[in-house]
């Protein structure tokens, strides 16, 4: 079943074709015995804007868009293939298709979908989502393009589910849809009837249910986005109860840790006391990797032993060779030169020259793979899932579809 509505405010049944925003998303409901969205927005959002200003000069490209700009554009054609339900206990799940890294993005996404359907922000729950290969370009962390990208497009999902719980409320009541109104995870009649959401998901999820459209609040309706709002992850940061990916409990998975080379791009040349490594306490194996020399053992610290007991002959890197001085001249050599010329338009030129600042995560690179014979399962905190199960599949030689990603 699919229904249309317009993101101006205008909802419009199924086929009204005159007068249509250009900015429009399809609803498409899952079948599902609860309430299950998947929204797309309309390819027009990619159509041209009237300009607001007048280009005084030619503008190089990066005046024109930038590197988030550029990633928002790839995934525009599935910036909105994004799944939302309600549970019968009224709790909101969204499937982001994003990493949060830290950046409190599974905050922001929980406050618009709170805002957007009048319920606690405590009631939603953000879930990231494995790697959909479907998504094409759009399941990428970077650049600082998540909340850009997804800010209509969550929206219009959530204003969607709200269309149709009110929807469901009004069929069981005998009332236009008009008259109700939505607050704190219910659907409120004028006579002072309420309905909780999660009451309603059933109906609401009915292909039958006439649903005329939904578009989002107004800026100004907003209670919720743009106040100061605690992380909904903080507590469990501070506590130890966050899970992170090894903190997973997959059955047979055993630890495993990779001595690696001093200098960058650094080889192995050779490993002296294999043998005497996989006879101490605990290591089950010793396998050079094309990144340094692995060891699995029963135990993180039967690893991380063993792994310092490792005499490893490194072959050198490709920077090895090079000094600070001559790393900025091929920096500066690698610069474009101005696009345009100095005498057409004012340009300030300098130069920057800084350590990048460690993010410091609460959990270093990890993985956990289940490997077998015509399949794998591999959870891990990826921003590009979509490549690594493309990757993991051609390295394993498995095909595509026998290969699980899960976002940790």
């Amino acid at each position: 079943m699919t229904a249309q509505s317009g993101a101006d405010g205008q909802g419009r049944a199924p086929g009204g074709g005159a007068g249509r925003s250009r900015r429009s998303f399809l609803t498409h409901l899952v079948a599902a015995p609860t309430l299950a969205l998947v929204t797309r927005a309309g390819a027009d959002l990619l159509a041209p804007q009237p300009a607001h200003a007048v280009v005084p000069s030619l503008p190089a490209i990066a005046d024109l868009v930038d590197l988030g700009d550029l990633f928002i554009l790839a995934g525009a054609p599935t910036s909105a293939l994004l799944a939302l339900a309600v549970d019968t206990d009224g709790t909101v799940r969204f499937r982001l298709p994003r990493e949060e890294v830290g950046q409190g993005l599974t905050t922001a996404v929980a406050m618009l979908v709170a805002e957007e359907l009048d319920t606690p922000l405590a009631g939603v729950r953000v879930e990231l989502d494995d790697a959909r290969p479907e998504l094409l370009f759009n399941q990428l962390t970077g650049s600082s393009n998540s909340i850009r990208s997804l800010y209509g497009p969550v929206r219009q999902a959530a204003a969607t589910a709200r269309a149709r719980l009110v929807a469901a409320a009004a069929a069981g009541w005998g009332l236009p849809a008009s008259r109700l109104t939505t607050a704190n995870g219910a659907v409120r009649a004028p006579d002072g009837r309420t309905a909780s959401y999660g009451s309603l998901t059933v109906a609401a999820a009915s292909p039958a249910l006439i649903v005329l459209g939904a578009a989002p609040k107004p800026a100004a309706k907003h209670t919720l986005v743009g106040t100061p709002t605690s992380r909904v992850d903080a507590r469990a940061m501070v506590t130890g109860a966050q899970r992170y990916t090894l903190d997973l409990d997959v059955p047979g998975a055993k630890p495993c840790v990779v001595r690696r080379p001093p200098t960058l791009g650094g080889t192995v040349r050779a490993v002296g006391n294999r043998a005497a490594v996989l006879a101490m306490p605990g290591v089950l194996d010793v396998v050079t990797v094309a990144t340094g020399v692995a060891v699995v053992a029963e135990t993180f610290g039967q690893a991380i032993d063993a792994k310092a007991a490792l005499q490893v002959t490194w072959g050198p890197g490709p920077a090895d060779h090079l000094s600070d001085p001559q790393i900025r001249t091929k920096l500066r050599a690698a610069v474009p030169p101005l696009l345009v010329p100095p005498l057409l338009t004012p340009y300030v030129d300098a130069e920057f020259d800084f350590a990048f600042v460690s993010h410091a995560p609460m959990e270093t690179n990890s993985a956990i793979a289940d490997v077998r014979d015509d399949r794998a399962e591999i959870w891990s905190g990826l921003k590009s899932p979509i490549v690594a199960r493309q990757t993991i599949a051609a390295d394993l030689g498995l095909p595509l579809d026998k290969v699980k990603v899960h976002v940790v």
